[in-house]
């Protein structure tokens, strides 16, 4: 749900612009001065902070500088008296996402609310290739992007760990893109399917002659940004190579050369714990500490249910647009499924998914016949809970009998949380065979 603070020192603007809202449905914290906003603020994340410009001690524009240094991610939506236009510009120039003047329309201000979210839904993080978007509704993300945008103004190594599929070349881009070197290159090396001697080359290069025409990554991405993915994997030897290029900024190809400088920034990632790698010796200690300096933990996809309606919506836009296909909706059964799914491939495997199905549509509805459940001998995770390995009607079952246990058997309460309405809940309950739970409560 999203968080919003109401930051006044007029009590009754606050409490009933504060009440307003939370007959919208957002979750909302209220603060009568910016001392106090800027207390909860280190307590707790805020999607919007909303806050009137003049006020005792700390103004709103004080107050915004001081949130933005905490959670670069909040938006920051100031409220001005009429006439006081030129401290709002101040404001927009400073950080803040937008103003309203006094005294406004509640219907207006909810507009400019949902307008910030929307924005921000498709904020674009980095503009390099099929690299652009971080799509996310999930806290768990949103503290991601909060770190993202702490990282790129710093010049630290970073370590992106997370399950394969989830978005870690994605997050390092958005790192390079919001630093002062987003201008010079970034390049990619792939340490799980090199061995030695080609991870030698990619990263280091080739050192034969004096006037080598083939330098490694380390020396053509100067000045930029380098990304060595799966670093777990990465030869001992060559280990041992890059720690000392981190610690001192050089390497010596033999002893034939001389030193060589570069100046990049290294940013690793790794599916595994490197930690749990270097404890065990399988992981040179000292340089896991190295590039541990800014960790970064990616969550599995089916460990943040709420992106997956907007991630779906944006690869079903994408690829509608590159098949030249009209594609209007996709069948709530699938969606339902979605969120019963345990992703192992996490969001790789639906954009796999989506980018099938709007290949093999003939029509403007995707739905059930379109989507390639995994193979029924697949053994099932014990990783997690929510890992169903059945079909799709078996799924669907699952879940309503699931909610309706979650429920006691209140049939509106259930039907809200599946997010249909009780006539639907009745008729797949029939169509599933499900029968009436002997609960209380069935209103």
């Amino acid at each position: 749900m999203t968080s919003i603070i109401v930051v006044d020192d007029e009590k009754t603007l606050r409490n009933n612009l504060s009440f307003y809202l939370r007959s919208q449905g957002y979750h909302v914290d209220t603060a009568e001065s910016g001392e106090e906003a800027l207390e909860k603020a280190k307590q707790k994340f805020y999607d919007i902070v909303i806050s009137d410009c003049r006020m005792a001690k700390m103004s709103g524009i004080k107050l915004m500088k001081e949130i933005k240094k905490i959670h670069p991610a909040s938006e920051i939506l100031l409220v001005t008296g009429y006439g006081n236009i030129p401290m709002a510009v101040e404001a927009i120039q400073g950080g803040a996402v937008d103003f309203i003047c006094k005294p406004f329309e509640y219907g207006s201000l909810l507009n400019r609310i949902e307008h910030i979210l929307h924005a921000r839904e498709h904020k674009v993080v980095a503009t390099e290739e099929r690299y652009d978007r971080i799509i996310t509704k999930s806290q768990k993300m949103k503290d991601v992007l909060d770190i993202i945008a702490k990282t790129g103004a710093t010049e630290v190594t970073v370590l992106i760990e997370g399950e394969s599929g989830t978005g870690k070349e994605l997050v390092a881009r958005a790192i390079h893109s919001r630093s002062k070197r987003k201008d010079m290159p970034f390049m990619v090396v792939e340490c799980s399917t090199a061995h030695e001697k080609e991870q030698q080359k990619e990263i280091f290069g080739e050192w034969e002659k004096e006037n080598n025409e083939c330098p490694g990554m380390i020396v053509r991405a100067n000045g930029g940004t380098i990304l060595i993915k799966n670093i777990e994997c990465l030869a001992p030897v060559l280990q041992t190579k890059l720690l000392r290029f981190i610690q001192d900024g050089y390497f010596t190809p033999s002893e034939k050369f001389k030193k060589i400088k570069s100046d990049v920034r290294i940013i690793c990632s790794s599916t595994k714990s490197l930690k749990r790698l270097a404890t065990t010796g399988n992981f040179r200690e000292d340089l896991f500490y190295a590039i541990n300096i800014m960790p970064i933990y990616i969550p599995p996809l089916r460990n943040r249910i709420a992106d997956i309606f907007p991630l779906v919506n944006y690869f079903l836009e994408k690829y509608a647009t590159k098949f030249e296909k009209d594609i209007k909706a996709i069948s709530p059964d699938v969606l339902a499924w979605m969120q019963t799914y345990y992703w192992p491939g996490n969001v790789a495997e639906l954009e796999n998914i989506i980018a099938r199905a709007c290949a093999l549509t003939t029509s403007e509805f995707i739905d059930e016949s379109l989507i390639f459940t995994l193979p029924k001998d697949r053994p099932a995770s014990d990783e997690g809970a929510g890992f169903l390995n059945v079909t799709l009607k078996e799924n669907q079952k699952t879940l309503i009998l699931k909610a309706l246990k979650q429920n006691q058997g209140n049939y509106s309460r259930t039907a809200q949380q599946l997010g249909i309405s009780r006539t639907t809940l009745w008729r797949r309950m029939k169509k599933f065979k499900i029968e009436e739970p002997s609960i209380k409560t069935k209103i």
